[in-house]
């Protein structure tokens, strides 16, 4: 089960409308996704709220391809290394939310997506599925875990359904609002996505090796931020 991460918090955080609030202990979880990632904290997420993205030793996404390929080409999914990496639970919980209807695009291209993103999104008062396409939402405790982008067809657990740390959960995919594939995992003090980034609990991930000049390092407890090089 989730516990509460007992080291000093920083000062205080910021919700998303700028307003200052008392912070609060961040939670200790293990790591969602196991092998090389990469953490992204892109504009217009919060900042607790994560992109995992499957690299190798050179913190690259794609296999045989270059971040300018996926600029300007459209790339199948398979080109990129977190197509179909398998999603574990973090902690002990129960499901409250699974859905697995959503499509995934089998190509992508950054640059054409965004602007389809920017001028097609989803429209006011679409579900939570417009955005985060097929998706989990686990109840850890007071803690609910929320999965998003995973590939249809994968998702292996039912709303209900008890789950162990370590237990799969489905598979990273593109549904949704995706650019590419990857997993995009925050953590919410309540199960109602909506707000969007509005209801996030700050977490601390149990152990994992970063990579910092070139060289491995444990850590152990500690937060995830923008441009990690991790080993889970």
């Amino acid at each position: 089960m989730a516990g509460r991460h007992e080291d000093p918090p920083p000062p205080s955080i910021e919700d998303t409308a700028g307003i200052a609030r008392v912070a609060e202990p961040p939670v200790l979880i293990a790591p969602p996704v196991r092998g090389l990632w990469a953490i992204m904290n892109p504009p217009g997420h919060a900042r607790l709220a994560f992109d995992f993205l499957a690299v190798d030793e050179r913190k690259s996404p794609y296999r045989k391809a270059s971040l300018w390929q996926a600029l300007f080409r459209a790339l199948p999914v398979e080109a990129t290394h977190a197509w179909g990496q398998p999603v574990f639970a973090p902690a002990d919980g129960v499901v409250v939310t699974a859905c697995d209807g959503m499509p995934d695009r089998k190509d992508f291209s950054l640059i054409r997506d965004l602007l389809r993103l920017m001028l097609f999104g989803p429209r006011r008062g679409a579900a939570f599925s417009a955005y985060g396409g097929n998706h989990v939402i686990l109840k850890c405790g007071d803690i609910y875990p929320l999965f998003a982008h995973l590939r249809q067809g994968s998702v292996a657990v039912a709303v209900g359904d008890t789950v162990r740390s370590g237990d799969r959960l489905g598979q990273v995919g593109n549904s949704g609002c995706s650019l590419q594939p990857h997993l995009h995992f925050q953590v919410m003090r309540d199960p109602n996505p909506f707000p969007l980034f509005k209801n996030l609990v700050p977490f601390v991930v149990t152990t994992f090796h970063r990579c910092r000049r070139g060289e491995w390092r444990g850590c152990a407890e500690s937060a995830l931020a923008n441009g990690h090089h991790l080993r889970l």
